[in-house]
């Protein structure tokens, strides 16, 4: 597999184009799309094991996401809220959603003091 750093104080990877991920394509990609999606339809997906988030750069959207995550992830805990809250799309809500999970697995992983866990 082939990575790419985006950043890497906050554990976010880049790849290009997601059928090079054949062996855990089925273990982490497959679980975290939406019925019926293609894999290239995914824009980020995250390794709970090695604490990686990764960008699809194929994705339409890569440069937008990846903005977006980065500065999340960075957040204090009111301004994710307000950054759900505000949204424009349920599809970046719902990345937004994905993006508090990583952050609550990495606070439980590293503490309050841990990789944004803010």
């Amino acid at each position: 597999m082939r990575l790419g750093v985006l950043n890497a104080e906050l554990s976010i990877f880049t790849i290009e184009g997601l059928k090079e991920l054949e062996g855990i394509q089925e273990k982490y990609i497959k679980v975290q799309m939406p019925e019926g999606a293609k894999s290239d339809d995914l824009t980020f997906f995250y390794i709970s094991s090695r604490d990686w988030i990764v960008l699809n750069k194929n994705h339409a959207l890569y440069e937008y996401y990846a903005t977006i995550i980065s500065c999340y992830l960075e957040l204090s805990v009111e301004g994710r809220r307000e950054s759900v809250r505000r949204a424009p799309t349920d599809g970046i809500r719902k990345a937004l959603e994905i993006l508090d999970n990583v952050i609550m697995h990495r606070s439980l992983m590293y503490g309050k003091k841990g990789r944004a866990a803010v």
